[in-house]
């Protein structure tokens, strides 16, 4: 079991093991986390992967699961608030998301976003409000400003939920 106010990080089938090294670093700045990296994911153990992550896979709690759907289901069984992070009209911008004290985040794959599966579980979408024509950003970027937008409520005592 993981302790109260843990993020989870979970990638769902990330193409580039340099975003999977990115987002580890990003959760050891956000600890207590863990990373779940989904499908065909790069794991730890990788030349990319470690040097991207500048060690810090060796020291972030980890666990791959098949699908990203999998590991949203054990989120969600273990009492984590589950969140996707996509680009849709409906969804609440990252300053206003009611993240909970122990939120899973859902990262979808450069290419395809997130699996149509997880859409099911979650109601809770969150957006990075965009002025660029393109209205897309990395997501390991995207990754590490949420990361962060949970780590100055941490720190500022804004944590909402429980």
């Amino acid at each position: 079991m993981l302790p109260k106010g843990t993020t989870i990080f979970i990638l769902d089938g990330f193409r580039s093991a340099y975003n999977v090294g990115a987002v580890f670093r990003i959760a050891e700045a956000v600890f207590p986390s863990v990373v779940f990296p989904c499908g065909i994911s790069a794991l730890p153990g990788g030349r990319k992967v470690g040097r991207t992550s500048r060690g810090t896979h060796a020291i972030v709690p980890w666990r791959w699961f098949p699908t990203a759907f999998e590991a949203s289901q054990w989120a969600l069984a273990a009492g984590f608030g589950l969140f996707v992070l996509e680009n849709t009209p409906d969804a609440s911008p990252l300053c206003t998301a009611e993240f909970t004290r122990s939120s899973a985040l859902v990262f979808g794959n450069e290419a395809e976003g997130v699996s149509g599966s997880v859409w099911e579980l979650s109601p809770n979408v969150v957006v990075i409000p965009q002025t660029g024509e393109r209205k897309s950003v990395n997501v390991a970027s995207a990754a590490a400003m949420v990361g962060w937008e949970i780590l100055r409520r941490r720190l500022s005592g804004c944590n909402p939920g429980s």
